[in-house]
Formats: C-alpha cells, sequence, structure tokens
C-alpha cells in the first residue's frame, strides 16, 4: 500500500505520455501548480523540443528547471503548490547518469537517492506528484554499455517509484492503461496458479482413466 500521493505515468516515444501527464495535473491543481522540467538544451533538436513543451503547457504555471536534485529543490520550498508536474524522470537519470558516466555505481547511489528525496519531498509538503517517465525496456538490447546502463537505470527508477504510487499508468497509443489496478502481489499469483493447478489435476485424472480404460479394452479384441 503506497503512503505517499504520486502518480507514475509511462510510456514509450510518442505515446502520449506527456500530454496525459499535463491534463491530468491540470484536472488536479487547475493552474496552481509547479512544473519541474529536467530537460537540459544539449543541442538545436532538444531546444526545439523544449520549445514544443513550453508552448504547450498553460503560461500560469509555475516553471522550475532543475535538471539533477529535483526531491532536494521541491523539499526546499516554502510554499509548494499542492500539484507538482515532474517531466520527466527519464532525462533525470539520464543527467545523474551523465554526470557521473566513468562511475555506474555512483550513478547508481545517485538515482536511488533522487528517487528517495523525491519521495520524502512528496511527504513533506502533502502534495500530489505526477511524474512522467520513459518505459524503454520493451525494446532491443541498447548496443552501448552507457545505453545498457542508462535502461537498467531508468528500468530501476521506475520500478521504485511505482512500488511508491497510489497509481502506475503504461501509455499506449495515447490511452492510458491503469496497471495498479490490473496488477497482482506474487501471493495473488501464486494463489490463483494453485487454484488452477487443483481444478485441472481431477481432469488429468479422469482423462488418465479413460485412457486407460480404452486400451484395456483395445488389448481385449473385438470378440470381448
Amino acid at each position: 500500500m503506497s503512503s505517499s500521493n504520486i502518480v507514475l505515468v509511462l510510456g514509450g516515444v510518442r505515446s502520449g505520455k506527456s500530454r496525459f501527464g499535463q491534463d491530468l495535473a491540470h484536472e488536479l491543481g487547475g493552474n496552481d501548480l509547479l512544473f519541474v522540467a529536467t530537460a537540459e538544451s544539449r543541442d538545436d533538436e532538444m531546444a526545439l523540443r523544449i520549445q514544443r513543451h513550453q508552448q504547450d503547457r498553460p503560461a500560469t504555471w509555475t516553471t522550475l528547471e532543475q535538471p539533477l536534485g529535483v526531491g532536494d529543490a521541491i523539499a526546499a520550498m516554502t510554499n509548494a503548490p499542492a500539484v507538482i508536474l515532474l517531466d520527466c524522470l527519464t532525462l533525470l537519470v539520464s543527467n545523474i547518469l551523465l554526470k557521473h558516466h566513468d562511475d555506474f555505481s555512483a550513478a547508481e547511489a545517485g538515482v536511488r537517492a533522487e528517487v528517495a528525496s523525491l519521495v520524502a519531498a512528496v511527504q513533506h509538503h502533502s502534495a500530489t506528484l505526477v511524474v512522467v517517465s520513459g518505459e524503454v525496456g520493451m525494446g532491443v538490447v541498447p548496443e552501448s554499455s552507457l545505453g545498457r546502463q542508462f535502461r537498467d537505470l531508468l528500468g530501476w527508477a521506475n520500478q521504485a517509484l511505482a512500488r511508491h504510487a497510489s497509481a502506475t499508468y503504461l501509455m499506449v497509443a495515447g490511452l492510458a492503461v491503469n496497471v495498479t489496478q490490473i496488477a497482482s502481489t506474487v501471493e495473488q499469483a501464486a494463489s490463483s496458479v494453485a487454484f488452477r493447478s487443483a481444478k485441472v489435476a481431477p481432469e488429468d485424472a479422469a482423462f488418465a482413466e479413460r485412457k486407460a480404460t480404452i486400451a484395456s479394452t483395445q488389448a481385449e479384441g473385438p470378440n470381448r
């Protein structure tokens, strides 16, 4: 059971995750909302994407440009809005990895610390945090070592936040699937398997008995 009011929105590229995250945050907080942007303008393409996202969100929202240390920055605010939208966790993890590109252990520790500080900040302010993040574990294995490290770190961060989230949505072609509602615990899965096995076992026994009867009849021949 989650103790934090966190909503995690996952999805692949162009799945509609940012749009859903923005619409959900706006529905929850209206114009009293803090938008936390983690992107850095490293090239022309990224600059264009940032500009597009800026145009898409309401001008009345407060924006915090924070590529690193998001949890600490939110915790340090004196009057944090009731709803905070973080878009996105994907780039936050990427920024941490690039900062420690030659030390994966340090990058892993940095991601763990960031997730912990995010959860603590939300609890401190009693705020609702909507987190947009990429789902990068369903495609091909990245060719580079750095790419594989990024995939692993983001996958872990998504899992960690999902454990704290009150709801986790997976975006598919612009449609939001509430995976928290359909998820099962290990105990529930084991119970389901045991129940199905119990139902199948008598059927298997009856089938085996019928096979034995047929075999016996065939062995005795037609003059029985």
